[in-house]
């Protein structure tokens, strides 16, 4: 067996033992809250020993913080393929993606552990966003000015209010049409900041002469 054949099936049984762990503390949280459930039950549960969990993690909430690593990552890289081109369309595909990771691939986590979607994982969510919401809106403008930073405050906020509104009772609007909504007032709210900054510096040129 080759080194590198090795280190693939080391790999595998990691990822098969941590998901086994996961699948164990949400079949256990299903009955109770975390803070009443032990290692040593979950262990069991899991079919593990004590050793194999602490080879993998410190306590129970490290588990919870990893997969909202996980879901971060996944948001990241959503948010890199943003086209600032298109940034009603990109929205739109971010919004519908974000729905994909919180219903579809991170399901199991949120509707166990759904006390206001955690509002720490929150702020984190949108820091992810925050950061290219900066960049956009200088780009948009030309221009660097501490205006901008309420601008984008409301605009990460608008979007993921709305997002966890619409998320609250899904089945009263279709994605489609809740992302088509957010889009829209995005780019007309990202359209005002530009014409603001514009405004504003005309002012300030027609001042200074």
């Amino acid at each position: 067996m080759t080194q590198a054949t090795s280190r693939h099936d080391s790999d595998k049984r990691v990822i098969r033992t941590k998901k086994a762990i996961k699948e164990a503390l949400f079949k256990l949280l299903e009955e109770k809250d975390i803070s009443a459930v032990t290692v040593s039950e979950l262990a069991k549960k899991a079919n593990l020993n004590r050793r194999t969990f602490y080879t993998h993690y410190s306590n129970l909430t490290d588990i919870l913080d990893e997969i909202e690593g996980e879901l971060v990552d996944s948001l990241t890289k959503l948010v890199e393929d943003f086209d600032q081109s298109d940034f009603s369309a990109s929205t739109k595909k971010l919004f519908l993606g974000l729905n994909e990771l919180i219903t579809v691939k991170f399901d199991y986590y949120f509707n166990l552990v759904r006390v206001d979607m955690r509002g720490v994982l929150v702020s984190r969510l949108k820091n992810v966003i925050r950061s290219s919401t900066d960049k956009l809106l200088e780009q948009v403008c030309s221009v660097r000015d501490k205006r901008m930073d309420v601008m984008s405050a409301f605009i990460v906020g608008g979007f993921f209010n709305a997002y966890l509104e619409w998320n609250s009772a899904p089945a009263d609007m279709q994605p489609e049409l809740a992302s088509d909504i957010v889009s829209g007032m995005v780019a007309n709210c990202v359209e005002h900041v530009k014409l603001c900054m514009q405004q504003s510096t005309q002012k300030e040129e027609e001042t200074a002469q």
